[in-house]
């Protein structure tokens, strides 16, 4: 196999369980010790997959999100009247730091010289902050990046502000990477390059819920269309100034859409992103 060319940047779309393809490519990245990226942008659930790759433990995020969907007490219909909403992020916060647990000095001795961000959204003024993680606040800014309005907790206190899921405000930073300089980068997706999205049923309810808020509503209102003008501007391949980018993404919409998951929808999905990634790694 030729060398693989050094990408600086690594950009992850969040996406809730559907990071499991996530999770398939970086775990063959890991396999292969290809970590060359020295800017790192995760979103929501892909701020997670991210961590795990980070703190070089490959399968951590497959069999967390395994151990999760199995134990009936992420997802729960019950709950959703509940302070943490259908899915519980507490419970998540309390796997991963008792069951399933981040080798965080691994993790922190990986990025001692590297960029990474964790995308939230400032419930106030509906903006991106990219928050630049630390042992002492890391898993709470992946929850920040993680937490919904309707679903979860609905936002998390983070730096002294209360934070929402990144996916919001930036769900899938490349103009954030191309900000920063970065020239080549390369795009993770958990949704197919061609799939564009309809503003559904969450969103109306959630823009009525915040009118209040015109900043947070009126993120809810337009996601989609931010969305859609994004996923474009990746078709293109390249900006100005020499700046260009490339994407990994399912070719078929994941198993793991939704909230009625199992095991099996998981691991189907985290074998198409490591199918995904074995193609991209023999184009190269």
């Amino acid at each position: 196999m030729r060398k693989l060319p050094d990408y600086d940047a690594l950009v992850l779309e969040g996406g809730s369980l559907r990071c499991a393809f996530t999770a398939g490519v970086l775990d063959t990245f890991a396999a292969l010790d290809y970590r060359p990226f020295r800017h790192y942008f995760g979103v929501s659930a892909g701020s997670m997959a991210m961590t795990s790759f980070l703190s070089g433990q490959r399968g951590h995020f497959i069999e967390l999100s395994e151990q999760l969907v199995e134990d009936g007490k992420f997802i729960s219909f019950g709950s959703v009247m509940s302070d943490e909403g259908l899915m519980n992020l507490a419970h998540l916060a309390k796997v991963v730091s008792e069951t399933s647990p981040i080798d965080w000095e691994a993790a922190n001795r990986f990025i001692a010289d590297k960029h990474v961000h964790v995308v939230t959204t400032d419930f106030e003024t509906g903006e991106p902050h990219y928050i630049k993680p630390k042992r002492e606040n890391w898993i709470r800014a992946v929850l920040a990046s993680s937490t919904l309005p309707m679903i979860t907790r609905g936002k998390v206190k983070l730096d002294g502000k209360w934070m929402f899921d990144g996916g919001y405000s930036d769900p899938i930073p490349l103009r954030a990477a191309l900000a920063t300089g970065c020239s080549n980068i390369l795009v993770v997706r958990t949704r197919p390059q061609s799939e564009r999205v309809e503003r559904d049923t969450l969103d109306w309810f959630a823009s009525y819920w915040f009118r209040d808020n015109h900043a947070v509503s009126g993120l809810f209102e337009k996601w989609h269309v931010m969305y859609n003008s994004l996923a474009e501007v990746l078709e293109e391949e390249s900006g100005n100034g020499g700046q260009s980018w490339v994407q990994i993404a399912p070719t078929r919409p994941l198993r793991s859409d939704g909230y009625r998951i199992t095991s099996l929808d998981l691991r189907a999905d985290h074998r198409h992103g490591m199918e995904q990634c074995l193609e991209w790694i023999c184009a190269q």
